[in-house]
């Protein structure tokens, strides 16, 4: 959706005007920027945010309506978001820290690792495709992980 808002400037500027209605500082959605840290889930973060302003704006482009999500995909998607907000945050952290920071590296782990467990067993249960997807997604990057510390 993105991509489609802002390759035209007149669907840039709808969708500027729709959020006019309700929010003091207009915004656009963001792109997926491969090489930037954190980039899908500020896009993700941003995307759940305007989500009102992107039904809306498909209501006018109808012919955009495929690309619209479904109330199950906002579901995954804040999900996703729960999943991914201390790992931004420890990124965060080290990247902002000046001073050496060698000594708080395996707390940095641990304590992502302890997360991935607790989201993992949160998952153990469901049979949802998408959150057994999102399960195997995390078991696959505790052990990306655990790798590193070898």
């Amino acid at each position: 959706m993105s991509i489609t808002v802002g390759a035209s400037p007149q669907r840039r500027q709808h969708f500027i005007r729709i959020q006019n209605k309700g929010v003091k500082i207009s915004t656009t959605l963001l792109y997926d920027v491969k090489t930037r840290w954190n980039s899908t889930l500020n896009l993700l973060e941003r995307s759940v945010g305007l989500e009102e302003c992107t039904k809306d704006c498909l209501e006018t482009y109808a012919e955009f309506t495929p690309l619209g999500s479904t109330p199950e995909e906002w579901r995954q998607i804040e999900y996703s978001l729960v999943v991914l907000q201390p790992i931004r945050f420890w990124t965060l952290w080290m990247s902002k820290t000046c001073s050496v920071t060698i000594h708080r590296v395996f707390q940095v782990y641990q304590d992502i690792f302890d997360h991935l467990k607790m989201q993992i067993s949160k998952l153990e249960q469901k049979r949802m495709k998408w959150k057994v997807d999102i399960r195997e997604g995390l078991v696959k990057a505790k052990f990306a992980g655990s790798l590193l510390l070898w």
